[in-house]
C-alpha cells in the first residue's frame, strides 16, 4: 500500500506540474537522502522521503460499516479502517553550476503550489490500491511539531540543514476482508405483521 503511496504522489507531482517548469522535468525519487545518496544525484531531484508512520487516533471510529452484496439482497458488518497518518519531507536537490539553491527554491515553490492546488489527490492520480482507497484523502502540509527535531534529522544523515516541506496522508487501512457476497448474511427488506397477532397482545 506505501509503495503504490509513493507512485500516486510521483504522478500527481509530474502531472500537475506547470508545464515547461523544473518540476516538470526533475527527478521524483523516495530515497533516504543521506550523503551517500547525495554523491549519486546526476540531475534535479525532488526527494519525497517517508519518515514516519502512525495512527490517526482522532480520525478513530468504532461504529461498524455496513458492505452490501452487488444485489443489495445481503450485507456484512465490517470494523471501520484504521486510518494511517504518512509523514513525506519533501526536499529539492540541485546539481547545477550557477545558483543551486535558486534552482531548488525554485522547484521547491513548484511542489509546494501543485500541493496546495489539490488538496484531495485526484482519481487520476491514484495508483494500483490506492485507486479503491475510501474517500476523502485528507492531508495537511507543515503539521505541528514536524519540523522540531529537523536540525537533529539532518545531522544524523550528515547533511547541512535545507528546507523541506512536510506532506502528510492519511490512508485507509482495511481490518477485516472484504467477504465474498455469498458469504454476507440475507437482509431482511420487509417485515409482515399478523393481525390476528396484534389482538392476541396484553
Amino acid at each position: 500500500m506505501i509503495k503504490d503511496l509513493d507512485a500516486t504522489i510521483a504522478a500527481m507531482l509530474k502531472n500537475r506540474a506547470p508545464v515547461g517548469s523544473e518540476l516538470a522535468g526533475a527527478d521524483i525519487k523516495f530515497d533516504l537522502p543521506d550523503s551517500k545518496w547525495r554523491q549519486k544525484v546526476n540531475k534535479l531531484t525532488v526527494d519525497c522521503y517517508l519518515y514516519d508512520v502512525r495512527e490517526n487516533l482522532e480520525l478513530r471510529r468504532e461504529e461498524p460499516i455496513l458492505r452490501r452484496s452487488l444485489d443489495g439482497l445481503r450485507a456484512a458488518r465490517l470494523r471501520q479502517p484504521m486510518r494511517i497518518d504518512c509523514a513525506y519531507s519533501i526536499t529539492a536537490w540541485s546539481v547545477s553550476q550557477t545558483d543551486p539553491v535558486l534552482e531548488e527554491h525554485r522547484v521547491l515553490s513548484q511542489a509546494l503550489l501543485v500541493l496546495l492546488q489539490n488538496r484531495r489527490i485526484l482519481q487520476g492520480d491514484l495508483q494500483g490500491t490506492m485507486v479503491k482507497q475510501p474517500p476523502p484523502y485528507p492531508w495537511v502540509i507543515a503539521a505541528p511539531d514536524a519540523s522540531k527535531n529537523m536540525p537533529d534529522f539532518w545531522k544524523a544523515l550528515d547533511q547541512e540543514l535545507r528546507p523541506s516541506l512536510n506532506y502528510v496522508v492519511t490512508l485507509a487501512m482495511w481490518l477485516d476482508p472484504a467477504p465474498a457476497d455469498a458469504a454476507m448474511t440475507p437482509v431482511v427488506s420487509a417485515v409482515t405483521v399478523n393481525a390476528a397477532n396484534l389482538d392476541e397482545q396484553p
